[in-house]
């Protein structure tokens, strides 16, 4: 034999092809074992299918002769039974009984003779004609489970379904899966509270009607070619809103025990309390089956959870509920029990069972084996099987022998050692060997015995119980121990606790949890038993409580246990996934992967890549040293070769598992002129309709640079199409127009000068529906500080959480434009001068969180918008109410004055007369109110050298305002005319003076008397009348005269403190007495018209005079004339004048006019009732250069809202492009004039009213050219005329007083803090007394501005 020798280079690769080779020819193994596998299920599949058509093509053959029921198999049955007869010898006897069952059974007659007694049986024989098919076992399919059901939350009284999908092999329509359902390891039956249904790829259990019964953990169990698969989640139910608020919540779990013939425990378990009073009872209802009412069992609530209800129907079904009761009222009834019927359990026991010839059976009772038995024997075992406070049970076993006779049972009772008995049922006739006792004393001892009677007598006692005392042997459990919270998922934490030292018949517990800060507790279960902690909020910190529940109620809480946040446990990261490559040279390859989709609750701070050639086993370290992030490049590679990399991620708890292999990557140098793929592909902003899209640009850009990329999009179970025609040069994308809940994925496309690129990776699926709790960004603007910024608060967040805010999708990072605050779930990103460089779409991302995401796009607009408003917070102004303005007090004190619409009191303020600053004094007294917001300076002594420019300053905190007041020239003199004039009333009131002067009085026989009242008068004052004397009584002065006393009368008081008189002229008064009488007929109703001083009432006749006999009210109260309630008339009206208007004024008015026979009444109710008028804002004098803008604006109000029209010299203006008129809210008035030209000076009016009035205010307007001196304005303050009704034109106002109005202030702004009015005497005059010449002020003061009258007032 010849040997070849081999070099060393040739030996090495004998060894590498020979290992190559085994390895191939294992791979080869394997694959054929697959397919054998593969194949043999294939055949199993065809051989079911096959057998399925034959079931199919038999039972359609079947069906053409109408034979083949669609009914299920039943068991045959006795719907109703034979029963017992009794005949004489050679009479006919009918019996009958009913059967079911499928197939139909077949019913034979049997006779069996026993004890001489003819005993005639039915025996039920089940025959089908139907061949019945073969059925496939659930153990032939294949089930993988797809979406399975997760944790669920209900509410009482509605409805959920539980849907898990599933894919079965083979998928036979006629052959569904076997799916059970459990609940707490029960199995479910399909029903009324359970609709079970399993096809479609998709089995479904629905609870159409939940209560907190259906709490619990449910399993769907199906049978599997390999077993069982299962998969289980927990259902929570909680409370319906209560009937009666702070009512308690449902009882749960009601079942019924020791059921007899006329008796039955009713048991349930106590519902969970937190924030409710505690429960102080129950109710028990019944209901018998096939009935819709329900009756009360028990008076008074039971405070255990258990209730024995007596004096059933033997034989009747019953429902049972029931209700807790507590302080606040009665609780929702609970699901009501299962059916029971009211039957002797030792039925059954008393029956027996005889076989004939070893085929048939003949059941017969005990009974018809005793023979002849007529009294009963005695009970036996007479217990108390349930001893409570509010009851106790007694129990017994019946005798033996009993009787064929109908049997019941008499109880007696003792009070243990006194030996004296007492029956306790007298009225109740009982027939089951149960009977509750409610009406015992408590803290005495008792014993019981039975008595068994029927028709023919009674049986003896049985033997005495032992003494029995109602009494609680228990009570409520203990309080559980310590609790311990442990983290469970991002939404759930696992609670455990040490039991309770004494659990006295232990039911479970109840968990309440509450947030660290909030004193609410919450309950976390509805069933008492320990579970995970479902439901709770990601990021936040809870605590939580335990209480252990038995037959009494609740235990008291238990600690509470250490805080814990909501966070994921603490575990090594998934396996990342997406490896692919980015680049390669032809000696290392640039490779990219996706994070692992669970970071295990830790951020993940290392990645470790691993490589292997193809064709090999062995996996070589490529990085020992941690990369963090998702690319690496990759060196030492051989051209040509195919390699594979896993990556592994690792985290605090450690190093995760690896991913799987790639795909084998050859390393072979790109040299393509089209650029390589993007990569990392994220999705931002998931909502219904909409997502944002981002990406990597490619490593690779190929022979030119990357300009832009080409995005597709499949939805799931469609082809990809392009999302965009045009390349887009930024690598993010909104995609909108997408169906909510549906799926997709995207690619993108790279695009150079050469072409569009490499697809990247398809991304992960994505399903268009936002996360729970979602929220947007919030802009807004910081009401202390200005600050302009953009808010978010995270519907969740964890430990390794961040907030990465972006501009246009690049993240923003020691930007000193914005600075960014933190702070648990909410971060606010605030800009540092913004301006429109900060413009642009603003975006931020929590990171470590199931994609918690949002984004602003700032405009503009809404830029300017900020910034405005941040001016005036950084420039506040203390806001006013009302300007600086004065009011004449009596004594002749002018008070200067102004309201704030707040203040703080912490304010400061000035008052500056001439530029000098004036501090209190006695002269000059200076103060404020905070509540009320009023600054006020009191003058004593107004004089001449009063004559100045008022000023007030004020500052308060950072805001600042001021208020100024010119009072010189005609305005100065007009005031100080009108303090002078006060201070002389003021001494004129120190002697005796009128308080009313002379007037006419007409008495009932139209008599004319003059009269005047006097006041301040002593005894040694002196009385005199000029042409007559006078009398008097009590103060008032009469005087009786006829047609020849016309004339001038006057009255004079004297003494040594002063003087005052009187002038009236006497008219021909008596020749106009006839006409008194048509007056009061036709009269007509009262009117509203408004005048320059405020509103009039007017009230129109064919004649009227002083004379006439009227009388004005104001809600039933009779108004005299005043200064403020004017009273008079012309000759066909009488009318009163209401100066200034307030709410005081509001209300129903009314005019009474007496003739010589009747009185007649007229009606007005100003009651809600606001004329429309101008509150403030306008200016008294504008001077404005040519072709800029002017801008009028003002404040309107009234009740309902007005009108408001424009006047240029009292023509209307109509609103064009170069005059425009708006009106905001009902309430902001405004006239613009752009490019304003000398055509435009002139006298402007604005004219607001409404149904019950109005008023308007002038304004002059000068316009002068470039390079001229403004026009000096014209002192004074602007006027404002209530306009009348009906009127549109200020110069149409029908007043009867109505003067031209100059543009003067005068002292009638009403002040929040009234002066007491003077009570100067108003002469009753039959026209208005002449106004002064000093103009009115558009607002005005409570102390109206008095005319300079002689102390007569004179009479036209």
């Amino acid at each position: 034999m010849e040997y070849v020798c081999r070099s060393t280079d040739e030996i090495e690769e004998y060894q590498r092809v020979s290992s190559h080779v085994g390895k191939g020819l294992a791979s080869i193994q394997k694959e054929l074992h697959r397919m054998k596998v593969a194949t043999k299920t294939q055949v199993e599949n065809i051989a079911i299918k096959r057998e399925v058509i034959h079931w199919i093509v038999e039972g359609s053959c079947y069906m053409q002769y109408g034979t083949l029921s669609t009914e299920t198999d039943k068991a045959p049955d006795f719907l109703v039974a034979l029963r017992p007869h009794a005949a004489w010898e050679k009479t006919p006897v009918k019996l009958f009984c009913t059967v079911d069952g499928h197939p139909r059974p077949i019913v034979k007659w049997l006779e069996v003779l026993l004890r001489c007694t003819n005993i005639l049986t039915c025996v039920v024989l089940v025959f089908s004609s139907v061949p019945h098919l073969t059925v496939i076992h659930h153990s032939k399919l294949e089930i993988t489970m797809l979406d399975r059901f997760g944790v669920s939350f209900g509410t009482e009284g509605g409805s959920i379904s539980l849907v898990c999908t599933m894919v079965v092999v083979p998928d036979l329509p006629n052959v569904p899966p076997l799916a059970q359902w459990y609940r707490d390891d029960k199995l479910l039956k399909a029903g009324k509270l359970a609709e079970i249904k399993v096809g479609g790829g998709a089995a479904t259990l629905t609870l159409p009607l939940l209560a907190k019964d259906d709490e619990g953990l449910y399993t769907l169990r199906m049978w599997t070619k390999d077993g069982t698969t299962e998969h289980s989640a927990y259902l929570f139910v909680k409370d319906a809103a209560p009937s009666v608020a702070g009512a308690p919540g449902a009882p749960i779990s009601i079942k019924a025990f020791d059921i007899n013939s006329d008796y039955v425990l009713v048991a349930w378990k106590p519902p969970n309390t937190t924030n409710e009073a505690a429960i102080t009872g129950y109710f028990v209802d019944k209901r018998e089956s096939g009935s819709a009412t329900w009756s009360q069992c028990n008076d008074s609530p039971v405070r255990i959870c258990k209730y024995p209800v007596h004096g059933l129907k033997v034989g009747h079904a019953y429902h049972f509920r029931v209700r807790a009761v507590n302080s606040a009222g009665i609780s929702r009834p609970s699901r009501e029990s299962d059916k029971v019927t009211a039957l002797d359990p030792a039925e059954r026991e008393r029956l027996q069972v005889i076989k004939l010839d070893g085929k048939h059976e003949v059941v017969i009772k005990d009974d018809d084996l005793e023979g002849y038995v007529t009294l009963p024997g005695e009970p036996t075992d007479m217990h108390a099987s349930e001893i409570f406070k509010s009851y106790i049970v007694l129990s017994w076993k019946p005798p033996s022998p009993r009787g064929r006779a109908p049997l019941w049972y008499i109880i007696e009772k003792s009070v243990s050692g006194t030996g004296a008995w007492q029956r306790i049922n007298t009225a109740v006739k009982l027939q089951s060997p149960r009977y509750p006792v409610f009406d015992l004393e408590a803290g005495k001892k008792y014993q019981f015995r039975v008595y068994s009677e029927n028709l023919y007598g009674a049986s003896e006692a049985s033997k005495p119980t032992d003494p029995i005392e109602k009494v609680d042997e228990h009570g409520v459990p203990s309080a559980p121990g310590q609790v311990v919270a442990t983290r469970n998922t991002k939404s759930s934490v696992f609670v455990q606790w040490d039991p309770p030292k004494h659990p006295n018949h232990l039911m479970g517990y109840y968990i309440d949890a509450s947030l660290v800060g909030s004193k609410t507790w919450a309950p976390c279960n509805h069933k008492p038993y320990k579970f995970v902690v479902h439901g709770l909020t990601p990021g936040e910190t809870y605590v939580f409580r335990v209480q252990a529940v038995n037959v009494y109620g609740l235990s008291d809480e238990s600690q509470e246990s250490t805080p814990i946040a909501v966070e994921p446990a603490l575990t090594t990261p998934s396996a990342p996934h997406g490896i692919t490559m980015l680049s390669c040279d032809g000696a290392s390859m640039i490779i990219a992967w996706n994070s692992p989709k669970h970071g295990g609750g830790s951020k993940i701070n290392a990645y470790y890549v691993d490589k292997r050639d193809a064709d090999s086993l062995a996996w070589k370290e490529v990085n020992s040293a941690p990369t963090k992030t998702r690319t690496y490049r990759v060196d030492g590679l051989t051209e040509g070769t195919f390699y594979e990399f896993k990556v592994q991620a690792g985290n605090l708890a450690g190093v995760g598992v690896p991913s799987a292999p790639s795909t084998p990557l050859k390393c072979e140098a790109w040299t393509s002129a089209l650029p390589g793929p993007a990569y990392d592909l994220a999705f931002r902003e998931v909502r219904g309709d909409s997502l944002v899209i981002l990406w990597k640009a490619p490593v690779y850009t190929g022979a030119s640079a990357v300009t832009g990329y080409i995005v597709e999009m499949a939805k799931k179970g469609h082809h990809y199409h392009p999302l965009n025609e045009e390349a887009i040069g930024h690598c993010y994308l909104q995609v909108t127009g997408l169906e909510a809940g549906a799926e997709y994925t995207f690619k993108v496309k790279a695009v150079n000068a050469e072409g569009v690129g490499k697809a990247s990776q398809t991304s992960e699926p994505v399903v268009a529906k936002a996360l729970p709790g979602t929220q947007e960004i919030q802009c807004g603007v910081d009401e202390d500080t200005g600050d302009i910024f953009l808010s978010f608060e995270a519907c969740e967040i964890s430990e390794t959480s961040n907030f990465a805010w972006s501009k246009n999708y690049k993240e923003i990072s020691d930007c000193p434009r914005v600075a960014i605050e933190t702070k648990g779930k909410h971060s606010k990103l605030t800009f540092v001068n913004p301006d429109v460089s900060d413009l642009g779409a603003f975006s931020v991302h929590v990171t470590d969180t199931e994609g918690v995401s949002a984004s602003h796009t700032l405009t503009e607009d809404a830029l300017n918008t900020m910034l405005e408003l941040s001016y005036n917070i950084r420039h506040p102004i203390v806001p006013l109410k009302h300007q600086l303005n004065y009011e004449v007090l009596e004594k002749g004190h002018v008070r200067f004055w102004l309201q704030c619409l707040k203040m703080s009191p912490a304010v400061t303020y000035r008052f500056i007369v001439n530029d000098k600053e004036v501090t209190s004094s006695d002269s000059h007294k200076i103060s404020h109110d905070v509540n009320t917001g009023v600054i006020q300076m009191t003058v004593d002594h107004f004089s001449k050298a009063s004559e100045a420019t008022y000023t007030v300053q004020i500052h308060d905190g950072r805001a600042k305002n001021q208020s100024s007041l010119v009072l010189v020239g005609d305005v100065f003199k007009a005031a100080l005319k009108e303090a002078e004039f006060q201070r002389s009333e003021h001494i004129r009131k120190q002697g005796p003076h009128f308080a009313e002067y002379l007037s006419y009085h007409v008495d009932d026989d139209c008599t004319v008397l003059l009269v005047c009242k006097v006041t301040n008068t002593f005894s040694r004052t002196c009385y005199c009348g000029y042409r007559y004397l006078f009398t008097s009584v009590n103060s008032t002065f009469f005087l009786q005269f006829s047609r020849k006393d016309q004339g001038h009368y006057k009255a004079k008081l004297s003494d040594d403190r002063g003087k005052d008189t009187s002038i009236l002229s006497v008219g021909v008064v008596v020749t106009s007495l006839p006409l008194l009488f048509l007056s009061g007929s036709s009269a007509s109703e009262l009117v509203l018209q408004c005048t320059p001083e405020g509103i009039r009432l007017q009230c129109y006749m064919k004649y009227y005079t002083e004379e006439i006999r009227t009388a004005w009210l104001h809600k039933d109260s009779k108004i005299s004339s005043s200064e403020k309630m004017r009273i008079a008339g012309t000759a066909e009206m009488a009318w009163m004048q209401i100066r200034e208007p307030s709410e005081k004024e509001k209300g129903h008015y009314s005019i009474q006019i007496m003739d010589a026979t009747k009185s007649h009444t007229r009606t007005f109710d100003l009651s809600g009732q606001d004329r429309g008028r101008v509150v403030g804002g306008l200016p008294d004098v504008v001077t404005i250069m040519e072709q800029k803008t002017l801008s009028l604006t003002c404040t309107v109000w009234g009740d309902p809202s007005p009108e408001v029209t424009w006047f240029k010299n009292e023509n209307e203006v109509v609103s064009t492009e170069h005059a425009k008129i708006t009106l905001e809210a009902n309430k902001f008035a405004s006239l613009t004039i752009t490019a304003v030209t000398s055509e435009d000076s002139g006298k402007y009016s604005i004219n607001v009213r409404n149904k019950y009035g109005g008023e308007f205010v002038e304004i002059t307007v000068s316009v002068y050219k470039q390079g001229e001196s403004p026009p000096e304005a014209k002192i004074g303050g602007r006027g404002a005329t209530p306009a009348p009704l009906a009127s549109k034109t200020p110069a149409q106002t029908p007043t009867p007083a109505q003067t031209h109005i100059p543009q003067t202030p005068t002292p009638s702004l009403k002040s929040p803090t009234p002066s007491p009015k003077s009570p100067t005497p108003t002469a009753k005059s039959p026209t208005p007394t002449p106004k002064s010449p000093t103009p009115t002020r558009r607002v005005k003061s409570p102390s109206p501005a008095r005319s300079l009258k002689s102390p007569t007032p004179p009479r036209k």
